[in-house]
């Protein structure tokens, strides 16, 4: 029985590495796919041009003293395959990913951990610091190697690209691996056309070769109240743009908390674009009632951090989404350091405690 159970123990076990053995040459394969895409939407670029341009950034990117990578094999597809220091890697601007889950980076800290950083990421000589690179696609695996305390990352690396180029390498990645969400295209089109890296959203869907008008529902996600995007944050992969849309048209039906409480159902699975049809339709029938608040932006710079929200029973709700995290523990130390203060704060809740108390004695008297 032993022998039968350690056979088969070692059966599952290569089942298992095949598995994900064919699963990492798919995503290795991704590269070559995009970086092919990519060429063919630039048709002045010969097949041999690419090649030829990777390998010749890879050796004057490395830096003095180190020996050249062997570029024989992998330049043919357009790129070359090297590890590299982690802190000569600096996040590209135009990385398509906007929003990251932490609970993945552990999973994939884990992962690297028992059997090695499988999936190279992909980088780029900074054409502005030489020796240093630009992440184009990896920030979970650099992420993740980071949490190891692990020094150098295994990278793929491209020629030094634009950054609409950069940004649909990118793009093409996550799509190829289904990891693109409408929230992180949404961002990310928003960031660039503010600074005008994209002129319209024309041009967006002219050079992502899609439709204006999933463009502009695309953006639309943008005017959900900051708290609904907050909750979105938390699980970006569960709203589609249809459920996305919903989410916008019932905005102007119901008040920010109902609104909030609907995205939690969502990411509860708990409501299907279906159902939020029927409630969108229900609601249009019903008079419109908000819970009245007040509003108050947090600016820091010129940088909107969030905001906080003042509704008339007294409750304020703080949103902070868009702060660095170090802000954010700051102003949570801030305000527990606070409440802490017990002889100043408690006077004062003394004070509006006796005032309440008074306030109820006029009514019973009067009652």
């Amino acid at each position: 029985m032993s022998k039968k159970k350690s056979l088969y123990d070692r059966l599952n076990t290569s089942v298992a590495d095949q598995s994900s053995q064919a699963r990492d040459k798919f995503d290795n394969a991704d590269l070559v796919v995009a970086m092919s895409r990519l060429k063919q939407e630039r048709p002045e670029q010969t097949a041999i041009e690419a090649p030829q341009a990777a390998a010749t950034a890879a050796t004057q990117a490395q830096p003095a003293g180190e020996p050249s990578p062997d570029t024989s094999d992998a330049a043919s597809d357009g790129y070359v395959v090297r590890s590299i220091p982690i802190a000569n890697v600096k996040d590209h601007p135009r990385n398509a990913r906007q929003v990251y889950d932490p609970a993945r980076i552990d999973e994939m800290a884990t992962s690297i951990a028992r059997d090695g950083q499988r999936v190279p990421a992909v980088v780029m000589p900074d054409p502005a610091e030489p020796g240093s690179y630009l992440l184009i696609e990896g920030r979970y695996r650099k992420r993740a190697l980071q949490s190891l305390g692990r020094g150098t990352l295994l990278a793929s690396i491209v020629e030094p690209l634009p950054d609409l180029e950069a940004y649909r390498l990118s793009l093409l990645l996550n799509e190829e691996r289904n990891d693109q969400t409408i929230l992180d295209n949404a961002l990310s089109w928003r960031a660039m056309l503010d600074d005008g890296t994209y002129r319209s959203q024309d041009h967006i869907a002219e050079h992502l070769n899609i439709k204006q008008g999933t463009v502009s529902k695309t953006l639309a996600l943008l005017d959900l109240p900051a708290g609904v995007l907050s909750i979105i944050k938390t699980r970006p992969a569960s709203f589609g743009i249809r459920i996305a849309q919903e989410l916008r048209q019932l905005s102007k039906l119901v008040d920010e908390p109902a609104l909030e409480s609907v995205a939690e159902q969502v990411i509860e699975e708990k409501l299907s674009v279906r159902d939020l049809e029927r409630l969108r339709d229900r609601k249009t029938q019903e008079p419109l009632t908000r819970e009245r608040s007040r509003a108050y932006p947090l600016q820091w710079g010129t940088v909107r951090l969030g905001s906080i929200r003042e509704f008339e029973d007294g409750r304020l709700k703080i949103d902070l989404s868009n702060a660095p995290e170090s802000l954010r523990a700051e102003i949570i130390s801030a305000v527990k350091k606070t409440l802490a203060e017990g002889p100043v704060s408690q006077s004062g809740l003394d004070v509006a405690a006796q005032a309440e108390e008074k306030k109820g004695g006029r009514s019973s008297t009067s009652s």
